[in-house]
């Protein structure tokens, strides 16, 4: 038997400084860790690998040196990772891992909070459906779910949900760092406990269904909120009679040949919080990665049609995004789900709160997995990542 270090102990029973609960979760760097690394937390739904074994990835010879390359002047991109509570980090070139490790006792085959990177795979859902013509992506919302007629959210198309523009009013709620964006969402999903008083939405269904229309009509501004992912997810399990967690695990997950099952979380009455729910590890995360890199093709098989990967990296509207709170995504649009950078490298990205990014980057043959723990992400990943993919083309 392995020795166990001091370190590595556990105490039985917890102290309370370190149990972790939907009341503290987000408080602290430790709590937050305790949130990002395992999904004890709240029910999840799993999102079975499959039966067969794991697809192996390649390893390079000579493993990337991160020290060595620097984002800045003053900082490495190692310095980025450990500055940004990195829990995990992996690229990959040309189809071989040059760089893996783990960080603040993160283990390997734990599924990772990905919260809105959750978002991406349900724009790949959204599209493979249309694509089989279960679903017309110009028809509104309110045409699928007859439920959201009246709603903010039933007034817009599926396009325009999947690109964020479908200006909508929710009740106001005064959540802990603006959690939610002002919106009782995190409340409605059960990630937080009800305030005293409450009297707003206690599931996601009836927060949908609370939206209000905004005085900007859908299709004339980027913004970015939860609940139009979330009416995604209501129109494709209305649509199929799945859950969210059946689809991923049918269309995607069963088939990149992956180590680990991955899990999505639920609301109180068993919903799959399609904004943000996923959990999944960085290996697995790679491989997803790498899929999508080579346009949809992976374990030998074609597993996302590869002209619905060129549309995505076409990107979207970046005049919108330009003009909304994520201005300073300098370049960028989002379509479908999906970041694009509109860079060099054709880059776009799968990206949560917290600092979760699944990068894809065609031109430069690399892709980059960074699973974090971070209170405040910015604008400097990408930096980080830029450098990365510089070094990487000049070799």
């Amino acid at each position: 038997m392995q020795s166990i270090t001091k370190n590595d102990m556990k105490v039985f029973p917890p102290n309370s400084e370190d149990i972790v609960t939907k009341d503290n979760w987000f408080t602290t760097q430790k709590s937050l860790q305790g949130y990002c690394h395992s999904g004890e937390l709240s029910s999840n739904r799993i999102i079975w690998r499959g039966n067969h074994s794991p697809t192996p990835l390649s390893y390079a010879k000579d493993s990337l040196d991160l020290a060595k390359i620097n984002v800045t002047n003053a900082e490495s991109v190692l310095s980025y990772l450990e500055r940004t509570n990195t829990d995990a980090f992996l690229v990959m070139h040309k189809g071989e891992v040059l760089y893996e490790n783990y960080f603040n006792g993160y283990k390997s085959y734990q599924p990772h909070a990905l919260n809105s990177a959750t978002k991406s795979f349900v724009g790949l859902i959204v599209s493979l459906l249309s694509d089989e013509g279960v679903l017309d992506l110009n028809k509104k919302a309110s045409f699928y779910v007859p439920e959201l007629e009246g709603t903010g959210l039933g007034e817009g198309t599926i396009q325009q949900l999947l690109d964020m523009q479908v200006p909508v009013k929710y009740m106001e709620a005064d959540t802990p760092m603006g959690i939610g964006r002002g919106t009782p969402i995190f409340i409605a999903s059960g990630s937080m406990p009800k305030p005293d008083n409450y009297n707003g939405p206690e599931n996601l269904y009836e927060f949908m269904i609370s939206s209000k229309k905004d005085k900007l009509p859908p299709g004339t501004v980027f913004k970015y909120e939860n609940g139009q992912t979330e009416t995604l997810g209501w129109i494709v399990k209305r649509l199929t009679g799945k859950n969210l967690a059946e689809l991923i695990q049918e269309f995607i997950w069963s088939k990149l040949g992956v180590e680990e099952n991955a899990l999505m979380h639920l609301d109180q009455i068993g919903t799959d919080i399609a904004s943000g729910g996923m959990r999944a590890t960085l290996r697995d995360l790679a491989r997803f990665g790498e899929m999508m890199r080579n346009n949809g093709y992976y374990n030998g098989q074609q597993i996302i049609p590869e002209h619905m990967i060129r549309d995505i990296q076409k990107g979207g509207n970046q005049k919108y995004l330009a003009e909304s709170s994520h201005h300073y995504l300098l370049g960028f649009s989002y379509y479908n789900k999906w970041w694009i950078s509109h860079d060099r490298y054709g880059g776009y990205s799968a990206r949560g709160k917290f600092d979760q990014q699944i990068h894809i980057a065609p031109k430069a043959d690399t892709v980059i997995v960074k699973l974090s723990s971070y209170h405040t992400p910015n604008s400097v990943g990408i930096d980080a990542f830029q450098a990365i993919l510089d070094y990487l083309v000049k070799q």
